[in-house]
């Protein structure tokens, strides 16, 4: 089923809203669908309904389903990467369902927040779609910073983990045989963090880990841990909230 995400809606059951313009376009002007079509309508708190769509831009809820949160959170702090690679770390975080995305710059980050405002827009609307693309009711936060140790010093994480190249850890060590509701995965930008960076994280309560001999990307090491994650501790495990 077609899935839209919409804010400012009151979620009742058998309750007629009126759909966002851009909503409206997409339903009549791409889809050109009729009165009477369905399609589903998420705000990316967890509240979901199924819609009917009427005259005048408006659809009527029909159905009203509970979309429970993720077994496990997962929060990514990553070290901001050059490019477009920012991009498809929130795209595919969002798929694998990373529940919240803090961006930091580091020692060895090339790129500063500048136009903070206009990056984060874009940014969300890249998590929006991905989140819409893959099903997922629950928005990820993010969060942008300057100060990686701001970031580390506000974490209630039962596990905190610290992927780096330097550490010979290997990550099964790390996790033993507990289980982990909340996660924080921190990864390093090209060229990875310094010494005092990976100090700083282990004071704050981080582990570190390490992902087996290969030197990964770092738009691939966090999306890899991610999903190892996601299978041992969340939904890829079969452990489900979703509709």
């Amino acid at each position: 089923m077609r899935r839209f995400l919409v804010t400012d809606v009151d979620f009742r059951l058998n309750e007629s809203v009126l759909l966002p313009e851009g909503v409206q376009h997409h339903l009549l002007r791409v889809l050109r669908l009729e009165p009477g079509a369905t399609f589903r309508l998420f705000d990316g708190s967890g509240q979901v309904a199924d819609a009917v769509l009427q005259d005048g831009g408006r659809a009527c809820l029909c159905r009203l389903h509970d979309s429970l949160p993720a077994p496990c959170q997962i929060s990514l702090i990553q070290g901001v990467p050059k490019g477009d690679k920012t991009e498809l770390i929130l795209q595919k975080g969002t798929e694998l369902g990373v529940s919240q995305f803090h961006l930091v710059t580091t020692a060895r980050s090339v790129v500063r927040f500048k136009n903070r405002s206009h990056q984060s827009l874009r940014w969300q609307k890249i998590i929006e779609e991905a989140a819409r693309q893959s099903g997922q009711y629950h928005l990820p936060r993010l969060q942008c910073s300057n100060s990686l140790k701001d970031v580390l010093g506000d974490d209630p994480a039962d596990l905190k983990l610290l992927l780096w190249e330097k550490c010979e850890t290997p990550l099964a060590d790390v996790l033993g045989d507990q289980r982990y509701q909340r996660i924080s995965v921190m990864v390093g930008p090209e060229g990875g963090i310094t010494e005092a960076e990976a100090a700083e994280a282990v004071s704050h309560g981080y582990q570190a880990a390490s992902l087996g001999p290969r030197i990964l990307r770092t738009e691939t090491a966090g999306l890899a841990i991610i999903a190892v994650l996601q299978y041992l501790y969340g939904d890829l495990s079969g452990n489900t909230g979703s509709i």
